[in-house]
């Protein structure tokens, strides 16, 4: 009756518990921040761009997706949709999505790491967009997750987008974090951001106009790329270590890196890369003197369709670059012309540099405006629900309380009851071993007092068959004895064998058979003879062996015959022992051995 009521009381708390636990859990919103996210995304690309139609058709195929796991999700929206919207000039779109995701992942508290996977890219952003203090605060926040995991590839990466931050700002401080950078790469070799790490030391002391440290560093760039895999990379690089040798004034080699890249530029058509290898050829025969290349080049240039170039800054500096050349060669005409080209460039580019960066500032402080004003909106209804909800809480508490408390009763006593049949169990189990063990002790006791009595027989058995073969000596000896009183004197040879077969039976039968015995009674017995210099300290090795015998049985007599000595000396030495072990008048000298022996 007791064990039932336990069970109804434990089954409608839980239904109570169950039952508050679901109304409180109904009135939470389902979570669609990520949903909500992907939708904004979609909504902010505004161009119809084949681009911008792949990026629509992969959002909206993520969308689809029934289980997105938080990497996955992380994963898709830096690499493609942040990076997407930085390369379209809309750093603010790409912050608004990055700050969005990690503000959540922040609530969720996920796994550092896709926290830092957001950060980097996040605090690019935000530096692009020109807000450098922001962009700070990021990949410290990012740089404080790789540390504490001890990311050595997050921490470099982490350590050169610092370099690259302070670039602009201050050059000293560029330089430490990029070192720092630099020595990470080197211990786990990671060729690429060891690329990284010496192209913009190379391009930090080109700022400071220190051209021989900026080529060590730009040849060292150029080591780490593999010539195969990375070819763009490889020339991009030749091309650069050209121009920086053009600037140190070592003009020879600069032309022959520039003919290296243009080369690789006319076999792969890459007319960008093409033009701007002419320019930096052009300049470099212009300030050795050579008017028939630097016109050769200019020709050449001006042929390509610059107008076609998508890159409106590199337009601008090319008309700059063809403007000072024909100025230099007294064509005033065409240098007007360039120049008039690139200033027109230069002033739509500032116009719309300067354009992008106000509507960036603007979207991001308005999103920024946004988020704190969400957050009060969400604070106080979290305090209102708060307030609501106390009550229920409360009361959920409580029932949780009394619930373990009345598991804990039945538990406890269940296992009450359980541990008094296992005590109850256990000791008829130690009975019956107990027994068990009795009787197996009984069986081995009786196996070994077979075992001793059998051994016992044998040794009296070889202790009867020396006393007879000693009797057969003894005998024998004396009818030779006979022999000889009656053999005449005068048969000196007879007398001399006789005498001969006389000492032969002599030393048989003097000889000391006792090591013998005792090497078969030891192997029966093999604690006797301690346990004898326990009882009693001074007994002598004589004595010892007259209770060896005795032990096994052996009577006066023969004891007597194979210690060949007469039955009343025995019988003397019987009594000697007899005093020296103290043994009582009632008591044989067989029993008190067996007695103690059995002790």
């Amino acid at each position: 009756m007791k064990n039932k009521f336990f069970q109804y009381t434990i089954r409608k708390t839980l239904f109570i518990a169950l039952t508050l636990l679901y109304t409180m859990n109904a009135t939470a919103a389902t979570d669609t921040t990520m949903i909500n996210v992907l939708n904004k995304s979609l909504m902010m690309i505004e161009d119809s761009s084949n681009v911008a139609q792949e990026m629509r058709e992969s959002i909206e195929m993520m969308k689809q997706q029934e289980h997105l796991s938080d990497s996955l999700l992380v994963h898709f929206l830096v690499r493609d949709v942040a990076y997407y919207f930085r390369t379209m000039g809309k750093q603010s779109s790409a912050v608004e999505i990055l700050l969005a995701t990690a503000n959540y992942m922040e609530d969720k508290q996920c796994d550092p790491s896709l926290l830092l996977k957001l950060y980097v890219p996040l605090g690019a952003a935000y530096e692009e967009a020109g807000l450098w203090s922001i962009a700070m605060e990021c990949y410290h926040k990012a740089l404080n997750i790789a540390l504490e995991k001890d990311l050595k590839d997050d921490i470099a990466r982490i350590y050169n987008n610092i370099g690259v931050a302070y670039y602009q700002i201050d050059t000293d401080e560029s330089i430490k974090y990029f070192n720092k950078s630099l020595e990470i790469n080197k211990l786990i070799n990671d060729k690429k951001e060891l690329y990284l790490n010496y192209n913009n030391l190379a391009a930090v002391n080109v700022k400071l106009n220190k051209y021989d440290d900026a080529l060590d560093y730009a040849l060292m760039a150029l080591h780490m790329i593999d010539k195969e895999a990375n070819a763009d990379m490889y020339y991009a690089m030749q091309r650069n270590i050209g121009s920086l040798y053009a600037q140190a004034g070592d003009y020879n080699l600069s032309i022959s890196y520039l003919r290296n890249a243009q080369k690789f530029y006319e076999r792969n058509g890459n007319m960008q890369d093409l033009i701007t290898t002419y320019v930096l050829l052009a300049e470099v025969y212009n300030k050795i003197g050579d008017e028939s290349q630097t016109l050769e080049l200019i020709k050449i240039i001006d042929t390509k369709q610059i107008e076609n170039l998508d890159n409106a800054e590199l337009k601008s500096k090319i008309y700059i670059t063809l403007s000072e050349l024909y100025e230099n060669n007294k064509d005033y005409k065409k240098a007007y012309q360039k120049l008039q080209k690139a200033t027109i460039l230069k002033d739509s580019l500032m116009l719309a540099n300067d354009e992008r960066k106000i509507n960036n500032f603007e979207k991001i402080f308005e999103n920024e405006q946004l988020l704190k004003d969400n957050a009060l909106v969400i604070g106080e209804l979290q305090l209102k629900k708060m307030r609501s909800d106390r009550q229920f809480i409360i009361i959920a508490i409580v029932l949780l309380i009394l619930l373990i408390v009345v598991v804990f009763l039945v538990i406890r006593g269940r296992m009450k009851d359980k541990l008094l049949k296992t005590n109850v169990m256990l000791a008829e189990q130690e009975k019956i071993l107990q027994e068990k063990e009795k009787e197996l002790q009984q069986i081995k006791e009786a196996e070994l007092n077979k075992t001793i009595d059998k051994k016992n027989r044998e040794l009296s058995s070889y202790a009867l068959s020396y006393t007879r073969d000693n009797e057969f000596i003894l005998n024998l000896s004396e009818e030779l004895k006979e022999l000889l009183l009656e053999i005449n004197p005068r048969e000196t040879e007879h007398k001399e064998r006789i005498r001969n077969i006389q000492t032969q039976l002599k030393q048989h039968y003097s000889t000391d058979n006792w090591q013998e015995f005792r090497y078969y009674f030891e192997k029966v017995h093999p604690s006797f003879y301690d346990l004898l210099d326990e009882i009693s300290p001074g007994i002598t090795q004589r004595q010892k062996r007259l209770c060896a015998m005795l032990y096994i049985g052996l009577s006066t007599k023969e004891i007597s015959s194979i210690t060949f000595r007469e039955v009343r000396s025995i019988e003397s030495a019987r009594n000697r022992l007899r005093k020296k072990l103290d043994i009582p008048a009632d008591e044989s000298i067989q029993e008190f051995l067996s007695r103690k022996m059995g002790q």
